[in-house]
Parts: structure tokens; sequence; C-alpha cells
């Protein structure tokens, strides 16, 4: 009996750990906007990530996890004072998360590659 009950626990603890693991969200962000960022933020659903003076070819990393369905953007606000707000049409959700670089590009847009 106990053996049943005790297969039984470390099987859930397994599926609870591997869901745990698997939805968790890691972004490389890319500027290759030609310029500096003032400021560079990352948004998923109940997470956000906002990173100062991003230099021109500079990486920086966002981790998390969502906390419902949603999709990435991307919200840049220039040196010069421009700001813009890109969706990026890339799908997260809590239990699958996202993986893979974000790209700033010169012409304002995002590129995204999953791992």
């Amino acid at each position: 009996m106990w053996t049943l009950a005790g297969c039984l626990l470390v099987f859930v603890v397994f599926i609870a750990l591997a869901s745990y693991v698997s939805g968790r969200t890691r972004l490389v962000l890319v500027n290759e906007a030609g310029r500096e960022l003032r400021v560079l933020t990352a948004r998923i659903p109940g997470e956000a990530c906002t990173f100062e003076r991003v230099p021109v070819h500079g990486r920086v990393v966002c981790q998390g996890r969502a906390n419902a369905d949603g999709d990435l953007a991307v919200d840049l606000e220039f040196t010069d004072g421009g700001k813009v707000q890109l969706e990026t049409g890339e799908f997260v959700n809590p239990l699958l998360g996202l993986r893979g670089v974000v790209t700033v590009s010169a012409d304002g847009g995002v590129n995204f590659q999953r791992d």
C-alpha cells in the first residue's frame, strides 16, 4: 500500500517540477537598431523586464513566467525621446513558456527566433 502511495507521490512531484521548469520564459534581447536605446522593455502577461541604456549590439536577458496566455510585446525608447511599442505575435503561456532571441532591427521592427 505504501509503495503505491509513494510511487504516486513521486509521479505527482515529477509532473509538477516538469511543468514549472518548462513554463519558464527566457529571452535574449539584442539591440541592432543602429543606436543606443534609452529603455528596452519586454512584456509577457504578468511580467515585464526593463533595461536602461542598452548599447548598439548590446544583449540583455529577460527571465520570468507568464501568469496568463498572451503575446510577447517589446517597447523601445530612443535617446532622442522617440517611443515605439511593438507586438511580436509570439504566443506565450504559463505551461509552455517561451525561449528565444529577440532582435530589434534598424527599421524599427523586431525579429524573433526560437531556441
